[in-house]
């Protein structure tokens, strides 16, 4: 599954050192199954995880009370 690294990375604010803000539309428990998927492949350490779990629930919140 190519497709699932770039997802994940993607779901972070950033890749690698430079921080940055990319937009995503998919749903949350979209996002959150790609996360967790990522996390168990190895695609990313637990605490890139946390991180973009938390940036997606926050964006999820946001989008949520609009």
């Amino acid at each position: 599954m190519p497709a699932l690294p770039i997802a994940a990375c993607l779901a972070l604010a950033g890749c690698g050192s430079s921080t940055r803000m990319v937009q995503n539309n998919d749903t949350c428990g979209k996002q959150m199954m790609d996360l967790q998927n990522a996390l168990a492949s190895g695609a990313m350490t637990q605490h890139e995880y946390d991180r973009a779990r938390r940036v997606a629930i926050e964006r999820c919140d946001s989008r949520d009370n609009r």
